[in-house]
């Protein structure tokens, strides 16, 4: 099928009072992206991030070295954070499922110079994403999105 836009999806298609409130109550929260580096998360990276305005704690900041990756996966979701890493233990669905993590990107800065992780920030403010989701009755979906002269698209296939 191919990208649609969300305007004309939703007007085929109207949310309910209560969902109109339940998107706005969660904007006004979540206005800005903040971070949480786990341990594995290198420090330049964190300062690079900074200096991009990115609002960022580290677990060095809060004491939080040598603790297990599922307490720093529970650390971000009960804060609302959005995990840093470079840890490939986090993609591991059976051990981190989507219901009990937060929004989690690993990181690989191949040589780890500042630019490349510079370049590696830029999936941080991209025009497109994907978005992994576990439902209430256990079922998953994956939706895409992007950003087209303005207008939020998504992919129906």
């Amino acid at each position: 099928m191919g990208w649609i836009n969300l305007v004309d999806l939703v007007r085929a298609n109207p949310p309910t009072a209560k969902e109109v409130e339940q998107v706005l109550e969660y904007r006004r929260s979540k206005a800005k992206a903040r971070f949480y580096a786990d341990e594995n998360f290198p420090t330049l990276a964190n300062r690079v991030l900074r200096k991009m305005g990115g609002r960022i704690v580290t677990a060095q900041d809060l004491g939080r070295r040598g603790h297990p990756d599922e307490n720093h996966a529970s650390y971000a979701l009960r804060h609302g954070y959005i995990l840093l890493t470079c840890d490939r233990d986090y993609l591991n669905e059976r051990r981190f499922p989507l219901i009990h993590c937060p929004a989690i990107a690993v990181f690989d800065f191949g040589s780890g110079s500042p630019k490349e992780i510079r370049q590696s920030f830029i999936c941080l403010k991209r025009d497109c994403w994907t978005e992994y989701s576990r439902h209430l009755d256990g079922t998953t979906s994956r939706s895409r999105y992007r950003v087209y002269h303005g207008n939020v698209q998504e992919w129906v296939g």
